[in-house]
């Protein structure tokens, strides 16, 4: 059976179905791509039995064909070819193909489609419309906060809420919280935990080309995405997260007003000297009007000044600079609230106005 398609259309396709591939397997069938061919489409899609992709491209075809593709190869060779125009010619008999583009020819060895592992879920009717931006920027904003601690596997994952009106993302690990929220029209009440490192894959292929809408739906303990041509489904965890609203409401007595770039910038500079023996240790001596930032080691010191307004008490208190330029990183406002309360109770960071987002740093104790 001859498949005719556009090389830089299966290659973009090829590019975002193997966030699903595996990177290690016993599984020799996984490590493949399913190609489904019908109706002039074809279907590609891949699994780590987590996360499942399928996106969709136009071919020239007639008839119906299925088989899993070694997904590493195929990947390869689709991307070296020379021109636009090419085809996929599929053997069922000796269960291979042949591509050919311009003077290439290569053939594959592939396995029978109807050994791959398929999915078959109710969907599309609880679907949530959201804007593809506000989605990346929940995850951008988020994610990275999560825990890589698998030993507490809950806290590998994401939060997501949706209730009263908004959509919430948390991220925590035992030193830190972030959370990022935006309006959304919907009802329900939905609390799912979603692995940190799959939906940040998954963030990895949302572009800002076709439609500026994707959906997203809960079915069956799985998170369901579409965007352009892409289905995602990521398998959530089980079980209980963490209170983190009980924690972020312990704020403290001295708030610091601070132009974000200017702290970021100097918290870079000073991080210089800071390692990741003593915890990226910098130290913030706060007055009425000023933040001296400091750090120090064998090799020599670092001292920044920023310019602040302080409606508070002075502290000494030392910050995780990794943590801290994390956090600022992602901030887009030009002017923060960052709350103090003592040197060894949480660093809280929100907006000026209303509660957006939301960062939490555990502090270092200092001799």
């Amino acid at each position: 059976m001859k498949i005719y398609c556009n090389r830089t259309e299966l290659n973009k396709a090829l590019n975002n179905v193997s966030h699903s591939v595996p990177v290690r397997t016993t599984s020799s069938i996984l490590e493949g791509i399913l190609v489904n061919v019908e109706q002039g489409k074809m279907f590609l899609t891949a699994t780590d039995t987590n996360m499942t992709t399928e996106t969709v491209i136009n071919v020239n075809s007639e008839g119906i064909c299925e088989f899993v593709v070694p997904a590493k190869l195929f990947s390869a060779i689709i991307s070296k070819l020379p021109e636009d125009e090419m085809m996929i010619d599929y053997d069922s008999n000796k269960s291979k193909i042949n591509i050919k583009c311009a003077g290439s020819s290569s053939e594959i060895i592939c396995f029978r489609g109807d050994e791959y592992p398929k999915l078959f879920i109710d969907e599309g009717e609880r679907e949530i419309f959201l804007d593809k931006e506000d989605v990346k920027k929940l995850i951008k904003k988020t994610a990275f906060s999560a825990s890589t601690d698998e030993f507490n596997r809950i806290i590998t994952g994401v939060l997501l809420e949706i209730k009263d009106g908004y959509m919430k993302m948390v991220g925590v690990d035992p030193y830190r919280i972030a959370t990022y929220k935006i309006d959304v029209e919907n009802n329900e009440n939905i609390s799912v935990i979603i692995p940190a490192k799959l939906i940040i894959e998954v963030a990895k292929f949302i572009d800002d080309d076709g439609d500026s809408k994707m959906s997203l739906e809960i079915v069956d303990n799985k998170v369901i995405l579409k965007f352009n041509n892409n289905k995602v489904i990521i398998n959530t965890y089980s079980g209980k997260f963490i209170d983190y609203e009980r924690i972020l409401n312990k704020e403290g007595n001295i708030n610091v007003r601070v132009k974000r770039d200017d702290l970021l910038k100097s918290t870079e500079r000073a991080s210089l000297l800071a390692s990741v023996q003593n915890n990226n240790l910098i130290r913030f001596n706060i007055g009425k009007d000023m933040i001296y930032i400091t750090s120090l080691n064998e090799e020599g010191n670092i001292e920044e000044k920023v310019e602040i307004i302080n409606d508070g008490e002075d502290l000494n208190i030392g910050i995780n600079s990794r943590y801290l330029k994390d956090a600022l990183s992602v901030i887009e406002d030009e002017e923060i609230n960052i709350n103090f309360k003592d040197s060894v109770s949480p660093v809280i960071i929100k907006p000026l106005k209303g509660d957006k987002y939301t960062y939490l740093i555990l502090p270092i104790r200092m001799n």
